[in-house]
């Protein structure tokens, strides 16, 4: 026999024996055969759940019928599924009954067809199947709800004959939708009366649908468990400005997230709290006056406001003064006010008190006089100087100043100093004469105050018709100084050397070691400011030094000598070689700098006064250096204000070494790099941190030579004043960063691997082939960016073949990458690191340099640099 006849055969006589069975049972138990429900084959689809854009399995079943006396035992079936493909897309049908024939192929869109046969070892289905599944694609731009599986039509044989399914029961795949969340929600900001907090969070939705506008609720309570939190009324925005209402509170910030599809709104999510909410006193400077006088003369001395952050509503303070020479003769107050005054002419003091009448709506303001005292100098009085000042300032029984809001401001006092002269005059203007000049002491840094202490220079006529200056930085000074500056949070001490008439030719100053210990133990810099330089001395190059700290400063200002240091200079290798034989120019005045401070770093700043040159040739600028061991130098440096924003412009390098410095105009001026990142104020670069969005828009601002087209673009998370809002904006209009769909940028937000490797596809020159991939990138957003910045040998990946693209990149990585992108080095030679956190043995340390300190350089045969001189 045929296989067929024998496959039939041996169906028939399992049929006949499996009848004659059946029969005997009968015989049995014919009650109960009687209670059978009868069934028919059926065949069932078993649906499924999901979101958009998710593919689900969905199954059928078939069983066979379970009608007593017939075996429905099949070996064959067909089967017509229908499905709406508005809906679902991307089927894949797949056997899960073991057939030994499969067919799908007449499947259409919209329509499954199968047919099989021959299923497992035994042939036959003779119990509850599933026979096949499909695997559907929901669309993305899918309705929410059930959309139906429907059964069309089907067959099964039970020998030869196809026989029709009568029960066809159809399924469903039902199409969800998740709410929206908020993540990360945490609050920016320092929370200070009257500083602007931001709230920030992360927003996810599962389907990828659109961010619409969130709900914002800000809440204070009165302790970080929140228990008692109340809602601050009108805080509906993502930035909240802190009022006195929240002194001593704690806040949160809450986001309820909205999506433009789906679920419109998810759950309201809670921030961890910052507090409490302190408040930062208000400063004021009180500065009494100083002047000449004669024995017998009378004079008045003004009493006043130099600097405050707000107006003054109220002070006391009790001033001291030598009662041998002055004695007190009227206090004139400011007017239309309520004031109180007190003196003793014997003791040598006299006390003041006075409140705004208005309750705060008339304060005494900047420049404003608070008192004025009218001495009389004795006729017996000694010739000197003579101070006027608080003997305690922070003894708030002697000197107190409040606000317009009833609070103690932070508050400092400038002595004055009366001058007793002869009337001769022989002081000011013969030879050999001195004069004794009240110099300030400004605190400096990101946190500057103002005026925090005083020094006194002593001013001597030269027999050369010039004057020299010598400035001591007395202990009881720096303390006061040091007190002061702390209590501001500023971090340096600006010793200010005036010469309004330019008639001094060299100033020596001291600080004693006593002044310089305190100093140096409080972590302030010092800063010597002369109208000819700015010396900085960073705190780090004070640490250690236990010797008097001296400088003397003596400028060139001599066309003569000025002339014989530019001949000096274009004799030099070093210039040729730097100018092409070209030469230099002097600009300024040359300045011989001496001082025991030796190899410690330290800033210097020559001013560009009375110099005309163009933009180009600001650019060409550098500082040629005369060591006096016979060492030349050429340093680069980059331009800085001099004396704040109308104070001019100055040249600014870092030395550590001193002799003679001449700032000079570079004729033939090799090549330059500028630096385009920056690092941080405390002296690191800080390698291993991530890079922000606003930073990485700072670097575009700098290099990218895209040009920058449309309207300025604005975000609501970039305030106008934000420290990058410029560079954001360029960023955007060279179509190298954007924002997102809520309108926020998102400045502090780090920068993943991946995001840098989009930007970077944008600024690769040329059509370099793609890269051979990464094992964790396939499907990945970013996956074809990747491979052109792998393959242009932009970035690469780690040793484990990964690339991680969703990994925050760090500082030192972004350089390396940019310069690559900007064929900038690094340098061949070795380089002392100019970052404290950056050692000799840093992986990036060559790229950070490139990329962070301006230079000088001629281009090698291998794409790096030599360097004309090392930081």
């Amino acid at each position: 026999m045929n296989s067929l006849n024998t496959f039939m055969y041996k169906h028939s006589l399992r049929r006949m024996v499996s009848m004659l069975l059946l029969f005997c049972m009968t015989l049995v138990f014919i009650p109960v055969a009687n209670a059978n429900v009868a069934m028919p084959l059926t065949a069932q689809v078993i649906g499924a759940i999901g979101h958009t854009g998710e593919t689900v399995s969905v199954a059928v079943y078939m069983q066979p019928g379970m009608i007593s006396n017939v075996d429905d035992a099949f070996w064959k079936y067909s089967l017509k599924l229908n499905y709406d493909a508005n809906v679902l897309t991307d089927a894949v049908v797949k056997d899960t009954a073991q057939s030994a024939n499969f067919d799908s192929s007449k499947s259409v869109t919209g329509s499954v067809y199968v047919e099989a046969s021959s299923f497992g070892n035994l042939t036959f289905i003779d119990e509850p199947t599933r026979v096949f599944t499909v695997d559907f694609k929901i669309k993305d731009d899918a309705l929410l709800g059930e959309t139906n599986i429907q059964l069309d039509s089907g067959t099964y044989t039970l020998e030869t004959t196809d026989i029709a399914i009568s029960t066809l029961i159809p399924g469903k795949v039902t199409v969800v939708n998740d709410a929206p969340t908020a993540d990360q929600v945490t609050i920016n900001g320092t929370p200070v009366v009257g500083t602007a907090l931001t709230g920030d969070y992360v927003y996810k939705d599962t389907e990828n649908n659109a961010e619409a506008v969130p709900a914002f609720k800000w809440y204070q309570a009165s302790s970080s468990s929140g228990t008692d939190k109340t809602v601050i009324d009108g805080a509906t925005a993502k930035t909240f400005t802190l009022t006195s209402a929240q002194l001593d509170k704690y806040i949160f910030f809450e986001v309820t997230p909205a999506a433009q599809a789906g679920i419109p709104a998810g759950l309201p999510t809670l921030s961890e709290p910052i507090g409490p909410v302190t408040r930062v006193a208000q400063t004021a400077v009180v500065k009494i006056g100083s002047l000449s006088a004669y024995r017998g003369s009378t004079i008045t001395v003004p009493v006043s406001v130099k600097s405050v952050s707000t107006g003054v509503s109220a002070y006391g303070m009790r001033i001291h003064f030598d009662s041998t020479a002055l004695k007190l003769e009227q206090i004139i107050p400011p007017s239309e006010t309520v004031f109180s005054s007190t003196y003793s002419n014997d003791e040598g003091w006299v006390r003041t008190a006075w409140s705004d009448a208005t309750g705060g709506d008339q304060p005494i303001t900047v420049g404003k006089d608070l008192f004025k005292l009218v001495f009389k100098v004795s006729d017996s009085a000694e010739y000197g100087a003579r101070d006027l000042t608080v003997e305690n300032t922070s003894d708030k029984q002697q000197f107190t100043i409040v606000d317009t809001d009833a609070e103690e401001m932070t508050s400092t006092l400038e002595p004055g100093i009366i001058n007793i002269t002869k009337r001769t005059s022989s002081s000011a203007g013969g030879t050999g004469g001195k004069e004794i000049i009240k110099l300030d002491v400004a605190a400096g840094g990101s946190k500057a105050s103002g005026v925090v202490s005083s020094a006194v220079i002593e001013r001597t006529a030269k027999s050369d018709g010039t004057k020299s200056d010598k400035v001591t930085f007395a202990t009881d000074q720096a303390q006061k100084a040091v007190d002061s500056i702390k209590q501001a949070g500023a971090s340096s001490a600006n010793i200010l050397i005036p010469d309004a008439k330019d008639e001094v030719s060299e100033v020596e100053v001291t600080v004693p070691k006593e002044s310089g210990k305190l100093i140096a133990d409080a972590k302030i810099d010092i800063g010597l400011m002369t109208d000819n330089v700015h010396v900085n001395i960073p705190n780090d190059s004070l640490q250690g030094f236990t010797d008097d700290l001296y400088f003397h400063f003596v400028p060139i200002k001599n066309d003569v000598e000025k002339q014989d240091v530019k001949d000096r200079a274009n004799k030099e290798a070093l210039i040729k070689n730097a100018t092409g034989a070209k030469g230099v120019t002097v600009v300024g005045r040359p300045m011989t700098i001496e001082t025991n401070l030796q190899n410690r770093q330290v800033t210097l700043v020559m001013p560009l006064k009375d110099v005309n040159l163009s933009e180009d040739e600001l650019a060409k600028l550098g500082i040629y250096v005369e060591h006096s061991d016979g060492t030349k130098e050429l340093l680069s440096g980059k331009l800085v204000n001099y004396d704040g924003e109308d104070g001019g412009k100055g040249f600014q390098f870092s030395v550590h070494k001193f002799s003679t410095f001449s700032l000079v105009h570079l004729e033939g001026k090799p090549e330059a790099h500028t630096a385009y990142v920056n690092g941080y104020e405390d002296g690191t670069f800080r390698p291993d941190h991530s890079i922000t969005r606003a930073e990485m828009a700072a670097i575009l601002s700098r290099v990218a030579g895209k040009s920058a087209e449309g309207e300025d673009m604005t975000y609501s998370d970039v305030s106008s004043d934000h420290w990058a809002s410029a560079a954001i904006s360029q960023a955007a209009k060279m179509k190298l960063m954007s924002g997102y769909p809520d309108g926020s940028f998102k400045p502090d937000q780090p920068i993943t691997r991946a995001e840098m490797a989009a930007l970077s596809s944008l600024l690769i020159t040329g059509n370099p082939a793609q890269g051979t991939g990464f094992d964790d990138i396939s499907s990945h957003w970013a996956e074809q960016a990747i491979l052109a910045v792998q393959g242009a040998g932009i970035i690469q990946g780690y040793e484990d073949g990964s690339y991680r693209p969703d990994q925050y990149v760090t500082r030192a990585e972004t350089v390396v990458i940019m310069n690559k992108l900007l064929v900038r080095g690094p340098s061949d030679g070795e380089q002392g690191s100019v970052w404290k956190d950056v050692e000799s043995t840093n992986w990036a340390l060559k790229d950070i340099q490139e990329a962070s300190v301006e230079h000088y350089y001629v281009k090698n045969q291998d794409g790096n640099e030599t360097w004309i001189q090392l930081p």
